[in-house]
């Protein structure tokens, strides 16, 4: 990487120089400090992305100063070591194909943990409760409660959805989801699947009920096929399998930042951003001011869209960020206190239309017989609803929901954790999910720099999604910085 050192020097000087606006005078003592060296980069947000882009332009020479709102590392990567097995509040999806998560944890002496028997989503026994009922996987193409067509009768409610879609696929490579000729796939998932005969009702159970996105009305098809073919060309490399960072995936991110050589700086958050022609300066909630000659802005759109910056980006941008939608997703943790399953002759892996989402049998080794806990995983208007409750309210209302389905389950149950990644103020939903149209109006705004402004984190990554895409983004990030065309731009510029 061939980062200017003397051009980012320069253009530190330059900004630390500048004095903000309305700012009270200063006293000489802090007169020196702000003609002390300062950070190159700043970088908001300690997530994956913010902390391999710190990473790689501390390894460039760069002097980079990570700022992060919470108090700890991992932005939406969370584990939760109070409960066994080491179970992740977010962050859970790591496959072996990701080639640079699996690198960044080699270098970093991290061990992982395959997952294979750890869950028991997707289980050939996992029950359906739908409208009151509880029913077996094997009677669910013959019941009187199955609404589905006759094309889609056989297929169980957690199989439907993009597994239709892949034989539309037009995407030759995943990184061709951006592509200027794609713009006519940039339409809703509901009207590809409505021309191959999806009713309503098919809609609602295959993208309604737990969408793993958002609802197929409001999600954009383009989207779903790069989904489809990232996941494909992992496949088609050889990997399969999931793994977890031993110790909870939390680990990797807590690794990265303490091989920084300036320590992350928690309990920052942002407030607001202002460009000026030789940098970017950071107000802090606490009114602080931070500045250097250049930055990196990885927070979540969800949580960007609070954050005013000035002078205000161009409209499509204003209006990427404004509106942008977000997974809503909700974590309820359940504590069995005695085999509840062996009572009622049930599976713990249940797919319900209840406030109780997806049920989710974890253990903390495989082949354990008991389960370390028992998930609930609620998304899309389950988690609306559960949101809109009282935040103590939350928990046992999903513990109702299962004791009305589990009879066998009641008195047997306690919520320890709740984990509303909607109600995050510092994330606003777990990922981003394009609408309609606005992959083509917006996603390639964020690869550009707002004037000395870069961009970063899982909805600017090109080529992959999730923890990946995180660390593609920060790397991608950390190359522009250190393009030699920019350093000498920044030499022009002083």
């Amino acid at each position: 990487m061939s980062l200017s050192r003397r051009a980012l020097l320069v253009g530190a000087a330059a900004l630390a120089a500048a004095p903000a606006r309305s700012a009270p005078a200063a006293s000489p003592a802090a007169a020196r400090a702000r003609r002390a060296p300062g950070p190159d980069v700043l970088v908001l947000g300690a997530g994956l992305a913010g902390l391999e882009a710190a990473l790689r332009l501390e390894a460039a020479g760069a002097r980079v100063l990570v700022l992060e709102a919470r108090e700890r590392v991992g932005g939406r990567v969370w584990s939760l070591p109070e409960l066994p097995g080491d179970q992740e509040a977010g962050g859970t999806g790591i496959v072996r194909g990701y080639r640079r998560t699996m690198a960044r944890a080699q270098a970093l002496g991290l061990g992982l943990v395959d997952t294979a028997g750890l869950s028991d989503f997707g289980s050939p026994d996992m029950l359906i409760h739908w409208r009151g009922e509880t029913i077996r996987p094997e009677a669910w193409p013959a019941h009187p409660a199955n609404p589905l067509p006759p094309p889609l009768r056989a297929r169980l409610p957690f199989t439907l959805g993009l597994a239709d879609l892949a034989p539309l696929n037009p995407l030759g490579r995943a990184a061709d989801w951006r592509a200027p000729g794609m713009a006519a796939h940039d339409v809703a998932v509901a009207d590809i699947l409505s021309a191959r005969g999806w009713d309503a009702e098919s809609l609602r159970m295959g993208f309604g009920v737990n969408p793993g996105y958002v609802e197929a009305h409001s999600w954009s098809a383009l989207m779903a096929f790069q989904v489809l073919k990232a996941a494909e060309e992992i496949r088609r490399d050889g990997y399969a399998g999931g793994v977890l960072v031993e110790g909870g995936n939390q680990a990797l991110p807590r690794a990265m930042a303490a091989a920084l050589r300036t320590p992350v700086r928690l309990g920052a958050e942002v407030a607001g951003i202002r460009l000026e022609p030789a940098g970017v300066r950071v107000r802090l909630a606490s009114g602080e001011e931070l500045c250097a000659p250049h930055a990196i802005c990885t927070l979540p759109l969800a949580a960007l869209r609070l954050v005013p910056i000035d002078p205000a980006p161009p409209p499509a941008l204003q209006a990427a960020i404004a509106s942008v939608p977000y997974n809503r997703v909700l974590k309820v943790f359940l504590e069995p206190r005695r085999r509840f399953w062996e009572s009622d002759g049930l599976a713990t892996g249940m797919w319900t239309d209840t406030l109780a989402g997806r049920l989710i049998g974890m253990r903390a080794r495989a082949g354990d017989a008991d389960l370390a806990t028992w998930l609930a995983f609620i998304t899309g208007p389950a988690a609306d609803r559960l949101d809109r409750m009282a935040p103590e309210a939350r928990g046992p209302a999903v513990v109702a929901a299962v004791e009305a389905m589990r009879p066998a389950a009641r008195g047997a149950i306690r919520a320890t954790h709740v984990v509303s990644w909607g109600q995050d103020a510092f994330s606003g939903g777990a990922y981003a999910c394009w609408a309609p149209g606005q992959i083509t109006a917006y996603a390639g705004l964020f690869a550009q720099p707002l004037g000395r402004l870069h961009f970063a984190g899982e909805h600017v990554a090109l080529e992959t999604r999730g923890i990946e895409g995180a660390l593609e983004s920060g790397e991608a990030a950390a190359a522009a910085l250190a393009q030699p065309g920019m350093a000498a731009d920044r030499r022009r510029r002083g």
